[in-house]
């Protein structure tokens, strides 16, 4: 006796992965959300990377961070650039699928062309430095992100959505 294997059939909610098998809404949902996570980790592991270069102490404790003065505003900004990717994590697995992938879309653009704009910008002025490959990697995950919420739109325009 032999058993046939039978091709599961694709429900509504489900993508299909360039090697044509089936790929659940909640499994994608986790993946982009490992993916913000990742970004979380690589924009944290920047900073500290920084704080690492000869002079970025003394910098700091001056007052400076990279030639701009440090206040509220630039410490806001830092800190959004760690909370905000994680914000997107928990985002993406609790919102319907449809806002899902403009949320990200549009999260993941404005990330990854930040991060394209902050690697221009430090690696014409200064020269490469090792945290900016982080900034690098982390601007490459987010356009990553933005491509597959760009690709998610493309493949559902008639799909009903997970959550209704």
């Amino acid at each position: 006796m032999t058993l046939e294997k039978s091709r599961p059939e694709l429900r509504v909610t489900d993508f299909v992965a360039a090697d044509g098998e089936a790929l659940n809404a909640l499994s994608f949902r986790t993946r982009v959300a490992v993916l913000w996570v990742a970004v979380a980790v690589a924009l944290s592991g920047s900073m500290l990377l920084y704080l690492f270069m000869p002079g970025a102490v003394e910098e700091l404790l001056a007052g400076e961070v990279e030639g701009e003065t440090l206040d509220d505003a630039l410490g806001f900004l830092l800190a959004g650039m760690v909370i905000i990717p994680l914000v997107m994590a928990a985002v993406t697995l609790v919102v319907t699928d449809r806002v899902n992938r403009y949320v990200n879309l549009v999260a993941g653009m404005a990330f990854g062309l930040f991060g394209v704009y902050a690697v221009v910008r430090e690696t014409s002025a200064d020269g490469f430095n090792v945290h900016i490959l982080m900034i690098a990697v982390a601007s490459l995950l987010a356009l990553l992100i933005a491509a597959l919420g760009f690709i998610g739109l493309r493949q559902s325009t008639d799909r009903p959505s997970l959550r209704t």
